[in-house]
């Protein structure tokens, strides 16, 4: 009887650790953001903001705040892998900035399925084999980033500096490729983030009629307010539709203004009132 006792112990402790463990998991990350809300932000760390960041300076105080407490939640919390690359301050700090960004309407880190950033000296050219039949063709495919749902990003360094510099041309890989990894924190990337239950409804109707809309105009052979990739698929729709809202927001709000209230009550944030 003892000895079926001390197995049902040992049974209950190893439940309640794993308990606390994944209670602990769960809450660090936010832990860990409020309290570097509290200490002072590098100053060598917004000096990189200041200088490839330009985007930084048009945020109220406030959201610049959360920004930095982002940051080095996500510099301490990620790992940062560079190929035929040296990682450096300025590197991780950019990056960080990118993912944090789109986060920081929320007053959170979010980023807990996120765990290695690869970053590549310019564009990665992958290769790719197709099989057709008896027929093996190997084509080559050029990216400036890309997302997985194993929880990694892949980014071109150059593009990412390149984007980020010029914050007004809608182009910007790295929001791009964490756009999808916060689309991805349900399971899979289909344009369609965690959202709170009752909007749910309306964000679908909305994204489908801006995705429907923008197909039609190229298959016309018109150009969309959104560049041609947007036309991919849904999760495709909503980086991209996320790069211009974050780069371009008052010519989204005055060219889609559904798409716009859309991307705003997702980010929690009014780009077009930075300025």
């Amino acid at each position: 009887m003892e000895y079926y006792l001390l197995l049902l112990l040992l049974f209950i402790t190893i439940v309640i650790v794993r308990v606390l463990f994944w209670l602990w998991e769960f809450v660090r990350t936010d832990l860990r953001y409020y309290l570097y809300k509290l200490r002072p932000f590098p100053k060598e760390y917004e000096a990189i903001l200041l200088r490839y960041f330009p985007l930084y300076q048009k945020l109220p105080r406030f959201l610049q705040k959360r920004l930095q407490a982002c940051i080095l939640v996500f510099i301490k919390e990620k790992e940062f892998v560079g190929v035929k690359l040296k990682i450096d301050e300025t590197k991780k700090v950019l990056v960080a900035a990118n993912a944090c960004l789109l986060t920081i309407g929320h007053d959170r880190c979010m980023y807990k399925n996120l765990y290695t950033i690869y970053l590549y000296p310019e564009t990665i050219v992958k290769k790719q084999q197709t099989i057709n039949g008896w027929i093996v063709s190997e084509q080559k495919e050029v990216l400036l980033g890309e997302a997985w749902q194993s929880g990694e990003v892949v980014l071109s360094w150059r593009d990412l500096v390149a984007g980020d510099i010029n914050p007004s041309d809608g182009k910007n890989v790295g929001l791009h490729e964490f756009a999808h990894q916060l689309d991805m924190l349900d399971g899979e990337a289909d344009g369609t983030p965690p959202l709170p239950l009752k909007m749910y409804r309306w964000w679908t109707k909305v994204m489908q009629k801006e995705f429907d809309k923008l197909q039609q105009l190229y298959k016309k052979h018109k150009k969309g307010f959104l560049d041609y990739y947007a036309i991919t698929n849904a999760a495709e729709f909503f980086a991209v539709a996320t790069e211009a809202f974050f780069e371009k927001p008052k010519k989204l709000q005055k060219e889609e203004p559904q798409l716009y209230q859309a991307l705003k009550a997702y980010y929690k944030l009014d780009p077009a009132s930075w300025d």
